[in-house]
């Protein structure tokens, strides 16, 4: 019986200390999640595994904001990605850091017509300003 209770302690014990880094593991403030008749170009955004300075990957309290037109479209942790449903229309992606707040950067994008490469990626740079670029690899939704 002890030993079975010691097994169940010592389970609740790894669970705990795994808790933290269950937080990262998915972007959170997701909007234009739903693909319906109008809203069907899809854009794949997905985070490189870079850093910000003082960060670690069990510790990283300084995530990327990615705005579409200014609406908050979701927090990004290291690798994390998420599909977006837009409209055909044209659109401006922003991305923003817990550093940078009043420095963006702004990356604009026609959707009137299907795009060739719907992949985008969020990094920083060496200065810790977040960027987004399209990229051509297809395979990260």
């Amino acid at each position: 019986m002890i030993r079975s209770g010691s097994l169940v302690l010592l389970s609740l014990l790894l669970t705990a200390c795994g808790t933290p880094l269950s937080t990262y593991n998915k972007p959170s403030n997701l909007l234009f999640q739903q693909k319906d008749g109008n809203s069907n170009q899809v854009i794949h955004v997905y985070r490189d595994n870079k850093l910000c300075l003082k960060d670690d990957k069990n510790r990283q309290v300084c995530p990327i904001n990615f705005y579409i037109d200014d609406f908050k479209a979701g927090t990004f942790y290291i690798n994390n990605k998420a599909n977006y449903y837009l409209k055909p229309d044209a659109y401006v992606l922003k991305v923003k850091s817990c550093k940078t707040e009043c420095a963006t950067y702004v990356f604009k994008l026609d959707l009137n017509n299907q795009l060739k490469a719907p992949d985008f990626k969020i990094s920083i740079d060496e200065n810790d300003k977040p960027f987004i670029t399209q990229i051509s690899t297809q395979g990260v939704s």
